[in-house]
């Protein structure tokens, strides 16, 4: 809702114009250090406290025949579903905080996808290495992705970076190619291709993913020196790398 269509919470004889006034001395001056302490939430202790509950469930079960049983698991089932939906708003809470902090810091964080494992990355040198094993994954022509925010990205259920680069390439070759997806404003996913300055006959076949029956269009096929420097500006800007051709994705010749 805009600012000016805010009037709930005034009291009698307020106005839009003339708000309450703070004591702008009491204000943190080093928010980075406040946004820190929140990210420090007790996920530990939420966690204790569910798998104890839980734990006693199945000494309940043995008590069956005891008045207060119904009761006991009643409540018992309402405690669990308030503590997993608590745990849930605390991580959420903390991933917030964090990505807070990074902001008024500077920071974005770097998360990669290779061979289904999460890597971070936060500072140039872990970047630079992040970068490298997406270029050569464990298993040749298995995709990788890149994600950059302001957080690192841990669970893709979760809503997350509006921006992702899929790589694959074959290292043998030293070659590879880029799909970058982005979600704009109208809930529309749109995404591109690298685009080869000197498109060769000879370029590998790159599939979209292993087992894939969609390939790169050999025109997507770059080298290793275009790559790397695409995806060490992702990591950099989290903006569309602007050092590598593009054209609009599509797949097969």
């Amino acid at each position: 809702m805009p600012p000016g269509n805010r009037v709930h919470g005034l009291k009698h004889g307020e106005s839009m114009s003339n708000p309450p006034s703070h004591d702008e001395s009491a204000a943190p001056e080093n928010l980075s250090e406040v946004f820190a302490r929140l990210t420090d939430v007790p996920l530990d202790q939420v966690d204790k406290l569910i798998e104890a509950t839980e734990s006693a469930y199945s000494d309940l079960n043995r008590v069956m025949e005891h008045s207060y049983w119904a009761d006991l698991v009643y409540h018992q089932g309402a405690t669990l579903r308030a503590l997993r939906e608590a745990r849930a708003e605390l991580d959420a809470f903390r991933a917030e905080a964090t990505g807070a902090r990074n902001t008024e810091l500077g920071i974005m964080v770097a998360t990669g996808v290779v061979d289904g494992e999460r890597e971070y990355a936060d500072d140039a040198e872990s970047k630079h290495a992040l970068v490298e094993r997406l270029l050569r994954p464990p298993r040749q022509g298995s995709a990788c992705h890149l994600y950059v925010w302001d957080r690192p990205y841990e669970d893709d259920r979760v809503p997350g970076p509006y921006r992702q680069i899929r790589v694959v390439t074959s290292a043998d070759d030293e070659v590879g190619a880029l799909n970058f997806t982005e979600e704009q404003e109208d809930g529309q996913l749109y995404s591109w291709q690298t685009r080869s300055s000197r498109e060769s006959a000879e370029a590998p076949v790159l599939r979209f993913d292993l087992g894939s029956a969609l390939t790169f269009p050999r025109s997507s096929v770059v080298g290793f020196t275009e790559l790397r420097a695409a995806l060490d500006e992702f990591v950099r800007t989290g903006e569309c790398p602007e050092s590598v051709g593009w054209q609009q994705a599509r797949w097969g010749e």
